[in-house]
Protein backbone atom coordinates (compact mmCIF):
# COMPACT_ATOMS: atom_id res chain seq x y z
CA UNK A 1 0.00 0.00 0.00
CA UNK A 2 2.58 2.73 0.50
CA UNK A 3 4.43 2.29 -2.86
CA UNK A 4 1.62 3.67 -5.20
CA UNK A 5 1.43 6.30 -2.35
CA UNK A 6 4.19 7.07 -2.75
CA UNK A 7 3.89 6.73 -6.60
CA UNK A 8 1.25 9.04 -6.52
CA UNK A 9 3.20 11.39 -3.88
CA UNK A 10 5.63 11.27 -6.65
CA UNK A 11 3.58 12.05 -9.79
CA UNK A 12 1.83 15.51 -8.61
CA UNK A 13 5.10 17.42 -8.77
CA UNK A 14 5.88 15.89 -12.46
CA UNK A 15 2.76 17.50 -13.95
CA UNK A 16 3.30 21.27 -12.19
CA UNK A 17 6.25 22.14 -15.16
CA UNK A 18 3.11 21.29 -17.76
CA UNK A 19 0.27 23.30 -16.08
CA UNK A 20 2.72 26.12 -15.51
CA UNK A 21 4.13 25.99 -19.50
CA UNK A 22 0.49 25.75 -20.54
CA UNK A 23 -0.75 28.92 -18.19
CA UNK A 24 2.67 30.93 -20.08
CA UNK A 25 1.76 30.00 -23.29
CA UNK A 26 -1.91 31.26 -22.65
CA UNK A 27 -0.67 34.62 -20.62
CA UNK A 28 1.73 34.64 -24.04
CA UNK A 29 -1.28 34.24 -26.42
CA UNK A 30 -3.20 36.46 -24.53
CA UNK A 31 -0.43 39.16 -24.47
CA UNK A 32 0.11 39.06 -28.18
CA UNK A 33 -3.63 39.63 -28.85
CA UNK A 34 -3.95 42.47 -26.49
CA UNK A 35 -0.71 44.12 -28.24
CA UNK A 36 -1.94 43.32 -31.62
CA UNK A 37 -5.27 45.17 -30.71
CA UNK A 38 -3.37 48.35 -29.51
CA UNK A 39 -1.20 48.10 -32.49
CA UNK A 40 -4.58 48.09 -34.64
CA UNK A 41 -5.87 50.76 -32.96
CA UNK A 42 -2.74 52.61 -32.94
CA UNK A 43 -3.03 52.43 -36.46
CA UNK A 44 -6.45 53.38 -37.00
CA UNK A 45 -6.02 56.63 -34.55
CA UNK A 46 -2.57 57.22 -37.12
CA UNK A 47 -4.75 56.29 -40.53
CA UNK A 48 -7.39 58.58 -39.31
CA UNK A 49 -5.20 61.33 -37.78
CA UNK A 50 -3.51 61.65 -41.19
CA UNK A 51 -6.61 61.47 -43.33
CA UNK A 52 -8.44 64.36 -41.59
CA UNK A 53 -5.25 66.34 -41.10
CA UNK A 54 -3.89 66.77 -44.45
CA UNK A 55 0.25 67.62 -44.86
CA UNK A 56 2.21 68.99 -47.05
CA UNK A 57 6.46 70.15 -46.92
CA UNK A 58 6.11 71.43 -50.92
CA UNK A 59 4.99 75.07 -49.34
CA UNK A 60 6.72 78.46 -49.49
CA UNK A 61 6.26 81.42 -47.90
CA UNK A 62 4.84 84.33 -49.97
CA UNK A 63 4.18 88.16 -49.58
CA UNK A 64 3.22 90.94 -51.34
CA UNK A 65 5.85 92.41 -53.41
CA UNK A 66 7.05 95.42 -56.16
CA UNK A 67 9.78 96.49 -58.15
CA UNK A 68 10.67 100.10 -56.86
CA UNK A 69 11.00 101.41 -60.32
CA UNK A 70 11.69 105.53 -60.61
CA UNK A 71 9.12 107.88 -62.37
CA UNK A 72 12.41 110.08 -63.61
CA UNK A 73 15.70 110.06 -64.73
CA UNK A 74 18.63 111.44 -62.55
CA UNK A 75 21.49 110.76 -60.51
CA UNK A 76 20.68 110.02 -56.98
CA UNK A 77 21.45 112.66 -54.61
CA UNK A 78 21.33 111.13 -51.16
CA UNK A 79 20.37 107.70 -49.69
CA UNK A 80 17.60 107.36 -46.98
CA UNK A 81 17.11 104.29 -46.07
CA UNK A 82 19.54 100.78 -45.10
CA UNK A 83 19.25 97.48 -47.04
CA UNK A 84 17.24 95.10 -45.51
CA UNK A 85 15.59 97.77 -43.34
CA UNK A 86 12.18 97.84 -42.27
CA UNK A 87 10.43 101.16 -43.19
CA UNK A 88 6.68 102.59 -43.02
CA UNK A 89 4.37 103.95 -45.76
CA UNK A 90 5.77 107.14 -47.27
CA UNK A 91 9.23 106.89 -45.82
CA UNK A 92 11.66 108.05 -48.16
CA UNK A 93 14.15 105.42 -49.50
CA UNK A 94 16.52 107.52 -51.77
CA UNK A 95 16.76 111.21 -53.39
CA UNK A 96 17.21 111.64 -57.01
CA UNK A 97 18.80 115.24 -57.61
CA UNK A 98 15.84 117.73 -58.02
CA UNK A 99 17.71 120.67 -59.44
CA UNK A 100 16.61 120.03 -63.23
CA UNK A 101 12.69 119.14 -62.30
CA UNK A 102 12.77 122.60 -59.86
CA UNK A 103 14.01 124.79 -62.86
CA UNK A 104 11.25 123.11 -65.22
CA UNK A 105 8.15 123.63 -62.47
CA UNK A 106 10.02 127.15 -62.51
CA UNK A 107 9.42 127.93 -65.61
CA UNK A 108 6.08 126.10 -66.25
CA UNK A 109 4.75 128.46 -63.02
CA UNK A 110 6.44 131.46 -64.91
CA UNK A 111 4.48 130.48 -67.97
CA UNK A 112 1.25 130.31 -66.30
CA UNK A 113 1.69 133.43 -65.25
CA UNK A 114 2.41 134.75 -69.16
CA UNK A 115 -0.52 133.09 -70.53
CA UNK A 116 -3.04 134.62 -67.99
CA UNK A 117 -1.21 137.58 -68.52
CA UNK A 118 -1.61 137.73 -71.95
CA UNK A 119 -5.21 136.75 -72.01
CA UNK A 120 -5.77 139.84 -70.02
CA UNK A 121 -3.92 141.78 -72.81
CA UNK A 122 -6.09 140.28 -75.33
CA UNK A 123 -9.36 141.10 -73.94
CA UNK A 124 -8.27 144.77 -73.12
CA UNK A 125 -7.22 145.19 -76.60
CA UNK A 126 -10.51 143.84 -78.05
CA UNK A 127 -12.19 146.06 -75.59
CA UNK A 128 -10.11 148.99 -76.76
CA UNK A 129 -10.40 148.69 -80.28
CA UNK A 130 -14.40 147.88 -79.67
CA UNK A 131 -14.36 151.73 -78.42
CA UNK A 132 -12.75 153.24 -80.77
CA UNK A 133 -15.27 151.57 -83.14
CA UNK A 134 -17.94 153.19 -81.45
CA UNK A 135 -16.36 156.62 -81.66
CA UNK A 136 -15.51 156.25 -85.25
CA UNK A 137 -18.65 155.27 -85.85
CA UNK A 138 -20.24 158.46 -84.37
CA UNK A 139 -17.27 159.81 -86.25
CA UNK A 140 -18.98 158.25 -89.62
CA UNK A 141 -22.27 159.55 -89.04
CA UNK A 142 -21.61 162.67 -88.35
CA UNK A 143 -19.51 163.14 -91.38
CA UNK A 144 -22.58 161.26 -93.31
CA UNK A 145 -24.53 163.77 -92.45
CA UNK A 146 -22.78 166.53 -92.87
CA UNK A 147 -21.66 164.99 -96.71
CA UNK A 148 -25.47 164.63 -97.31
CA UNK A 149 -26.15 168.47 -95.67
CA UNK A 150 -23.68 170.07 -98.11
CA UNK A 151 -24.07 168.17 -101.06
CA UNK A 152 -27.86 169.26 -100.96
CA UNK A 153 -27.04 172.53 -100.23
CA UNK A 154 -24.38 172.39 -103.32
CA UNK A 155 -27.44 171.24 -105.19
CA UNK A 156 -29.41 174.32 -104.28
CA UNK A 157 -26.36 176.38 -105.05
CA UNK A 158 -25.80 177.57 -101.43
CA UNK A 159 -22.60 175.94 -100.95
CA UNK A 160 -19.66 175.63 -103.02
CA UNK A 161 -18.89 172.44 -104.81
CA UNK A 162 -15.16 172.40 -103.02
CA UNK A 163 -17.10 172.28 -99.77
CA UNK A 164 -19.03 169.51 -100.67
CA UNK A 165 -16.49 167.75 -101.88
CA UNK A 166 -14.33 168.45 -99.18
CA UNK A 167 -17.44 166.29 -96.80
CA UNK A 168 -17.80 163.65 -98.98
CA UNK A 169 -13.92 163.38 -99.01
CA UNK A 170 -14.25 163.11 -94.71
CA UNK A 171 -16.88 160.29 -95.05
CA UNK A 172 -14.83 158.15 -97.55
CA UNK A 173 -11.76 158.76 -94.75
CA UNK A 174 -14.25 157.69 -91.70
CA UNK A 175 -15.13 154.77 -93.36
CA UNK A 176 -12.07 153.76 -94.54
CA UNK A 177 -11.11 154.06 -90.71
CA UNK A 178 -13.95 152.22 -89.36
CA UNK A 179 -13.11 149.18 -91.71
CA UNK A 180 -9.62 149.59 -90.52
CA UNK A 181 -10.79 149.36 -87.27
CA UNK A 182 -13.20 146.65 -87.38
CA UNK A 183 -10.01 144.28 -89.07
CA UNK A 184 -8.41 145.10 -86.01
CA UNK A 185 -11.22 143.49 -84.11
CA UNK A 186 -11.05 140.98 -86.12
CA UNK A 187 -7.36 140.19 -85.52
CA UNK A 188 -7.59 140.98 -81.90
CA UNK A 189 -10.66 138.13 -80.96
CA UNK A 190 -8.81 135.85 -82.89
CA UNK A 191 -5.79 136.27 -80.47
CA UNK A 192 -7.93 136.00 -77.77
CA UNK A 193 -10.30 133.49 -78.75
CA UNK A 194 -13.60 132.27 -77.79
CA UNK A 195 -13.97 131.34 -73.97
CA UNK A 196 -13.25 127.90 -74.30
CA UNK A 197 -9.79 128.65 -76.16
CA UNK A 198 -8.96 130.58 -72.95
CA UNK A 199 -10.35 128.20 -71.03
CA UNK A 200 -8.00 125.93 -73.10
CA UNK A 201 -5.04 127.83 -73.27
CA UNK A 202 -4.39 128.24 -68.64
CA UNK A 203 -5.68 124.54 -68.57
CA UNK A 204 -2.72 123.44 -70.50
CA UNK A 205 -0.26 125.44 -68.87
CA UNK A 206 -1.52 124.58 -65.59
CA UNK A 207 -1.31 121.12 -66.69
CA UNK A 208 2.41 121.76 -67.14
CA UNK A 209 2.88 123.62 -63.75
CA UNK A 210 1.38 120.13 -62.52
CA UNK A 211 3.09 117.71 -64.17
CA UNK A 212 6.25 119.38 -63.56
CA UNK A 213 5.11 119.44 -60.11
CA UNK A 214 4.71 115.68 -59.96
CA UNK A 215 8.29 115.48 -61.69
CA UNK A 216 9.61 117.17 -58.97
CA UNK A 217 8.10 115.35 -56.37
CA UNK A 218 8.87 111.45 -58.02
CA UNK A 219 12.50 112.98 -57.54
CA UNK A 220 11.95 111.41 -54.23
CA UNK A 221 11.15 108.36 -54.19
CA UNK A 222 8.82 106.46 -51.23
CA UNK A 223 8.04 103.11 -50.12
CA UNK A 224 4.33 102.20 -51.02
CA UNK A 225 3.28 100.43 -48.29
CA UNK A 226 4.81 99.24 -44.78
CA UNK A 227 7.16 96.66 -45.63
CA UNK A 228 10.79 95.90 -45.84
CA UNK A 229 13.47 96.88 -48.16
CA UNK A 230 15.10 93.89 -50.09
CA UNK A 231 18.53 93.33 -52.37
CA UNK A 232 19.24 97.21 -52.03
CA UNK A 233 22.47 97.86 -53.33
CA UNK A 234 22.02 101.63 -54.91
CA UNK A 235 24.87 104.23 -54.74
CA UNK A 236 24.76 108.06 -54.27
CA UNK A 237 25.72 108.81 -57.53
CA UNK A 238 24.08 106.23 -59.72
CA UNK A 239 22.19 107.61 -62.56
CA UNK A 240 18.80 105.73 -62.84
CA UNK A 241 16.10 105.57 -65.62
CA UNK A 242 12.42 105.80 -65.67
CA UNK A 243 10.74 101.89 -65.66
CA UNK A 244 14.29 100.53 -64.47
CA UNK A 245 14.08 97.96 -61.48
CA UNK A 246 15.81 99.07 -58.97
CA UNK A 247 15.19 96.64 -56.03
CA UNK A 248 12.09 94.86 -54.44
CA UNK A 249 10.22 95.62 -51.95
CA UNK A 250 8.21 93.27 -49.52
CA UNK A 251 5.08 94.50 -47.84
CA UNK A 252 4.98 92.67 -44.10
CA UNK A 253 0.92 93.24 -43.44
CA UNK A 254 0.02 90.56 -44.83
CA UNK A 255 1.93 86.68 -45.69
CA UNK A 256 0.78 83.82 -46.73
CA UNK A 257 1.95 80.09 -47.94
CA UNK A 258 1.20 78.47 -51.12
CA UNK A 259 0.67 75.36 -50.07
CA UNK A 260 0.99 72.36 -52.86
CA UNK A 261 -0.98 69.29 -51.83
CA UNK A 262 -1.25 66.37 -53.76
CA UNK A 263 -4.79 66.40 -55.47
CA UNK A 264 -5.95 63.12 -53.60
CA UNK A 265 -6.03 65.21 -50.13
CA UNK A 266 -7.93 68.41 -51.83
CA UNK A 267 -11.52 66.72 -51.54
CA UNK A 268 -11.96 67.95 -48.24
CA UNK A 269 -9.78 70.88 -47.90
CA UNK A 270 -12.17 74.35 -47.85
CA UNK A 271 -11.31 78.07 -47.09
CA UNK A 272 -12.00 78.83 -43.57
CA UNK A 273 -10.04 75.56 -42.01
CA UNK A 274 -7.46 76.15 -39.75
CA UNK A 275 -3.77 75.06 -40.36
CA UNK A 276 -0.75 74.72 -38.56
CA UNK A 277 2.09 76.32 -40.07
CA UNK A 278 6.20 75.09 -39.68
CA UNK A 279 8.96 76.78 -41.36
CA UNK A 280 12.10 75.26 -41.88
CA UNK A 281 14.00 77.99 -40.30
CA UNK A 282 12.20 78.17 -37.00
CA UNK A 283 12.63 74.10 -36.37
CA UNK A 284 9.46 72.98 -34.49
CA UNK A 285 7.77 75.84 -33.72
CA UNK A 286 4.47 76.21 -34.94
CA UNK A 287 2.07 79.37 -36.24
CA UNK A 288 -1.25 79.26 -36.87
CA UNK A 289 -2.64 80.16 -40.41
CA UNK A 290 -6.54 79.40 -42.14
CA UNK A 291 -7.11 78.43 -45.77
CA UNK A 292 -8.10 81.14 -47.78
CA UNK A 293 -8.69 79.59 -51.15
CA UNK A 294 -7.93 76.59 -53.16
CA UNK A 295 -6.62 77.15 -56.83
CA UNK A 296 -8.71 75.89 -60.07
CA UNK A 297 -5.82 74.79 -61.70
CA UNK A 298 -3.27 72.60 -61.10
CA UNK A 299 0.72 74.04 -60.05
CA UNK A 300 1.38 72.52 -63.28
CA UNK A 301 -1.32 73.50 -66.01
CA UNK A 302 0.18 77.12 -65.64
CA UNK A 303 3.58 76.39 -66.23
CA UNK A 304 5.57 77.10 -69.00
CA UNK A 305 5.12 74.14 -70.83
CA UNK A 306 2.44 72.33 -69.29
CA UNK A 307 1.96 68.49 -69.75
CA UNK A 308 0.19 67.53 -73.36
CA UNK A 309 -1.04 63.95 -72.48
CA UNK A 310 -2.60 63.38 -75.77
CA UNK A 311 -0.33 60.84 -77.58
CA UNK A 312 -1.33 57.70 -75.46
CA UNK A 313 2.06 56.95 -74.63
CA UNK A 314 2.20 58.49 -70.86
CA UNK A 315 2.56 57.89 -67.74
CA UNK A 316 -0.03 59.45 -64.75
CA UNK A 317 1.89 61.47 -62.29
CA UNK A 318 -0.23 62.53 -59.43
CA UNK A 319 -0.82 66.30 -59.41
CA UNK A 320 -0.31 69.21 -57.42
CA UNK A 321 -3.15 71.86 -56.11
CA UNK A 322 -2.31 74.84 -55.10
CA UNK A 323 -3.50 75.72 -51.38
CA UNK A 324 -3.48 79.35 -49.95
CA UNK A 325 -3.23 79.60 -46.61
CA UNK A 326 -2.86 83.01 -44.87
CA UNK A 327 -0.44 83.19 -41.79
CA UNK A 328 -2.31 84.47 -38.61
CA UNK A 329 -0.05 84.59 -35.77
CA UNK A 330 2.93 87.31 -36.67
CA UNK A 331 5.96 87.74 -34.07
CA UNK A 332 8.50 90.24 -34.23
CA UNK A 333 10.93 87.73 -32.44
CA UNK A 334 10.25 85.43 -35.48
CA UNK A 335 10.72 87.56 -38.56
CA UNK A 336 9.14 85.85 -41.28
CA UNK A 337 11.52 85.11 -45.18
CA UNK A 338 9.87 85.80 -48.50
CA UNK A 339 10.41 82.45 -50.24
CA UNK A 340 11.07 80.27 -47.08
CA UNK A 341 10.39 76.72 -46.84
CA UNK A 342 7.12 75.40 -44.78
CA UNK A 343 5.25 72.37 -43.82
CA UNK A 344 1.54 73.31 -43.65
CA UNK A 345 -1.18 70.37 -42.02
CA UNK A 346 -5.18 71.52 -42.49
CA UNK A 347 -7.50 70.60 -39.69
CA UNK A 348 -10.17 68.73 -41.32
CA UNK A 349 -12.32 68.24 -39.07
CA UNK A 350 -12.90 72.04 -38.46
CA UNK A 351 -15.64 73.43 -40.34
CA UNK A 352 -15.60 77.27 -41.81
CA UNK A 353 -17.96 77.89 -39.08
CA UNK A 354 -15.63 76.75 -36.59
CA UNK A 355 -17.57 73.82 -35.65
CA UNK A 356 -15.84 70.16 -35.49
CA UNK A 357 -16.83 67.81 -37.79
CA UNK A 358 -16.16 63.78 -36.23
CA UNK A 359 -15.56 61.45 -38.47
CA UNK A 360 -17.81 58.44 -39.12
Amino acid sequence: MSEPIEAAAQGTPADTPVQHNRRKETFILLAALLLAGVLLVAFYAIWNYDSDHPTTDDAFLQANYVWIVPQVSGQVSEILVQPDASVTAGQALFQIDPSRYQLRLTKAEKQLILVKQKNVADQASVTAIEAQISEQQAVLKTASQYAASYEKMEKQGAASKLGAVSYADALATARAKLLELQSDLAQAQAELGAEDVQSARIKTAQAQVELARLDLQWTRVVAPADGTVTGFSLRVGDVVMPGQQLFPFIESGYWWVQANFVETDVSNIKPGMPASLKFDSYGDRKFRGVVESLSTGTAAAFSLLPPQNTTGNWVKVTQRIPVRVRVLQLDEGFPLRFGASATVTIDTRSRPDGKTTANP
